[in-house]
């Protein structure tokens, strides 16, 4: 990952300061940036790694006002450059969604996993608390986690013995020195921990920052919060589950890159009614009033790039969900729904009985990980109804995700034209689109 894995040594070094640096924010001895997305913020200009990428042109068409912008060029979608260096300073600087929290719901509970090609593994301790780190031991550079586990009481590495506890520290090194019962003694004062990565729980997602720099995330959700808070209680949301108790949680791989798939899944509203069979039969979509006024309310805040419709807006577009509400009151069904992103990876849809998380997780340029958990008023699962409802609406996702798909993979084959550059925006329908493109564009000029 660049910024960490320049020579194993400086990735080492350069991941062991960021943890570091956020461990003593943590402790009030440092100052915690703020979010770098604020209005004042979104302009700037190109540096000579970003001058490699596209022209200052390029740069100043995305970032301008709609009727006049473009989009992203076709390199941003497909370029390995632009990719690796959209890792260093989208991602590592970002909160990223990386699993659901009920994944590991265990003291001990542990699952390794990669995140842009670094080895990393999450780990519930005996205190509660969703812990990550760098899958990586210190001595002798091996995993130390090999492979998902559950109630551990200590990590015991396979290559050369060495034991940690459950917050990472090591509390073994058996014959290190040439003594049986060695400790962290024996290491005369060397960095001998794993290395954490910065880490919360919130709405039922691990989210990870990579670079220990990020706001706060309580702020990074809060714009999200203040749009759907009074609606729906999302703290109280549970994880839809099967008969035999296990969370339903869908993975998929769509071909196309990471911005391709998040424009599409809840920014892009005319697409709709060209795409999906639900929207095709609905009067109310496309979402345009008889005197021509939009059927939706847009929400750009911070991280948070939304819409919203209320019941009137959307009519019977959507069939009814005969379940308990998502709302403060089980017996009350929201009177609005939402479609929300936060960026950068994370998108939100709440409609009525649920809300459904998604994470897309890229892989590399031309490939993303999606992962899906639908979550749900608890009265909602203790319905007799619960089973069958679910699968009516996981029947519906299956082939909404499947129309999307088809989509975004000709969206991104597209971007190999050499006639697809930027594209125009339709200012009635796309400002959504166009507030991620410049989201994006002000991270990528971050040095």
């Amino acid at each position: 990952m660049p910024g960490f894995s320049s020579g194993a040594g400086a990735g080492y070094g350069a991941a062991l300061a960021a943890s570091k640096r956020w461990k003593a924010r943590r402790e009030g001895r440092g100052p915690l940036r703020k979010g770098l997305h604020r209005e004042t913020e979104l302009r700037g200009g190109i540096d000579d790694r970003l001058a490699a990428l596209l022209s200052q042109e390029e740069r100043d068409a995305v970032m301008a006002p709609i009727g006049q912008a473009r989009t992203l060029p076709a390199g941003a979608y497909a370029s390995d450059a632009w990719f690796a260096l959209e890792v260093e300073r989208v991602f590592a600087r970002r909160w990223v969604g990386v699993r659901f929290t009920c994944e590991l719901p265990g003291a001990g509970d542990a699952q390794p996993f990669e995140l842009f090609g670094m080895p990393l593994f999450a780990l519930r301790g005996t205190d509660r608390r969703l812990r990550v780190f760098h899958n990586i031991v210190p001595y002798d550079g091996c995993l130390a986690l090999l492979e998902a586990a559950q109630g551990l009481r200590e990590i015991e590495t396979c290559y050369h013995g060495l034991r940690y506890d459950l917050r990472g520290r090591l509390v073994a090194a058996p014959w290190w020195n040439g003594n049986p019962d060695a400790g962290r003694e024996a290491f005369a004062g060397r960095d001998v921990d794993l290395v954490e990565v910065r880490s919360e729980e919130r709405i039922g997602v691990l989210f990870v920052n990579l670079d220990g720099s990020a706001e706060g995330i309580d702020d990074w959700l809060r714009p999200w919060r203040a749009l759907v808070g009074s609606d729906y209680a999302v703290d109280r949301l549970v994880p839809a589950r099967d008969p035999a108790g296990l969370p339903l949680i869908e993975r998929r791989t769509v071909q196309a890159n990471w911005k391709t798939y998040q424009e599409n899944a809840s920014i892009n509203l005319l697409h709709e009614a060209f795409t999906h069979a639900i929207y095709r039969r609905s009067p109310e979509v496309p979402r345009v009033a008889p005197d021509g006024a939009p059927r939706f309310e847009l929400s750009m805040a911070g991280a948070l790039v939304a819409f919203a419709h209320s019941r009137q807006m959307s009519g019977k577009t959507y069939d009814p969900i005969r379940l308990p509400s998502a709302g403060h009151d089980s017996a009350v069904q929201p009177e609005w729904g939402y479609f929300t992103t936060l960026y950068p990876n994370v998108n939100l849809p709440l409609l009525d009985a649920f809300a459904k998380v998604n994470l897309a997780i890229p892989v590399s340029p031309g490939v993303t990980e999606l992962r899906h958990l639908r979550v749900y008023a608890p009265e909602a699962l203790e319905d007799p109804a619960f089973q069958r409802e679910e699968r009516l609406v996981q029947a519906l996702f299956d082939t909404i995700h499947h129309e999307d798909r088809i989509a975004i993979e000709a969206v991104q084959r597209a971007r190999g034209s050499p006639v697809r550059r930027g594209r125009y925006y339709a200012p009635f329908w796309d400002r959504l689109h166009h507030r991620f493109n410049q989201l994006v564009m002000a991270d990528m000029e971050c040095s």
